[in-house]
């Protein structure tokens, strides 16, 4: 990863000339080059006879592959200044919040994860950089949270990772669509078994939702989802999976005990209502 980021500063240095050459690093000339190059080019390629006026328009451009290359290498070799400075400047060329929390920050996660399979990076690194990710959506949250909707009425959602979850960052990522979406989500990641089974006795839930990361996970998801089901305050709660894994493999998940499996957050919420809402006007809950 490092000679790869280097070697890109390289070219860029070539291709700009002066004005990279009086950058302050290799994390300046990456976003120089952002900034200068790559996007100016992309839209040229993508969208030639549109006006830049149109191509500026609120919410209207989605992540390009560089841009995710870019941030992931400000992620192993660049700080968490540079990266919160490299997203801001995304959102001020009109880069959607939405496509920031479902394009942007999931794909460079994956682009993490596999360099460590490739052996490019360490775990160290990755861990690292999934943090900076996590802490971006921080810095973002009340920007996307403020034109959330007003649910019709009260719905309540726990979701949780699996057990022995290292990351829940796609976590973080629901339970702020979620939110968004106006329902009350209890999504405090580190819960112990004990604790989630008094939550749920005690509290309502219409929908439960496990996010699971690797394929050692899905040994238990069934028998901790019949504990679960007979233990909710709600007799018919809705039980529902995704994450990582589904994302790459949903296969895996054909028998898995839950009426709702997806990977897309927004999919996800609105496979919730109707469920929730089918399920209350035949009087189950």
């Amino acid at each position: 990863m490092t000679n790869s980021t280097a070697g890109n500063a390289s070219l860029c240095e070539d291709d700009q000339g002066k004005d990279a050459k009086e950058a302050s690093g290799p994390v300046e000339i990456l976003i120089q080059m952002l900034d200068k190059e790559i996007i100016p080019r992309l839209l040229i390629s993508h969208q030639a006879n549109s006006p830049l006026e149109e191509l500026a328009s609120t919410g209207q451009r989605k992540i390009h592959v560089a841009e995710v290359d870019l941030l992931c290498g400000l992620c192993v070799n660049g700080s968490q200044d540079s990266c919160v400075d490299f997203v801001k400047k995304l959102v001020a060329k009109n880069v959607a919040i939405d496509s920031i929390y479902l394009d942007l920050i999931p794909t460079t996660a994956r682009k993490l994860g596999e360099l460590w399979e490739q052996d490019i990076c360490s775990f160290t690194d990755v861990t690292i950089g999934l943090w900076r990710l996590q802490h971006i959506l921080y810095g973002l949250s009340k920007d996307f949270q403020l034109k959330n909707s007003l649910p019709i009425e009260n719905l309540n959602a726990l979701l949780l990772p699996a057990p022995k979850s290292q990351h829940t960052l796609g976590l973080f990522i629901v339970v702020e669509f979620f939110r968004k979406a106006g329902w009350r989500v209890w999504g405090e990641p580190n819960l112990s078994i004990e604790e989630i089974n008094n939550l749920i006795f005690s509290q309502w839930f219409d929908v439960i939702g496990i996010s699971v990361g690797y394929s050692d996970q899905l040994v238990g998801i069934n028998h901790l989802i019949a504990t679960l089901r007979e233990r909710s305050m709600n007799p018919n709660v809705t039980f529902m999976v995704g994450g990582p894994l589904y994302s790459s493999h949903p296969e895996l998940f054909k028998d898995i005990q839950a009426e709702i499996k997806s990977a897309d957050a927004n999919d996800a919420i609105r496979q919730a209502e109707t469920l929730v809402s089918q399920k209350k006007n035949m009087g189950l809950n």
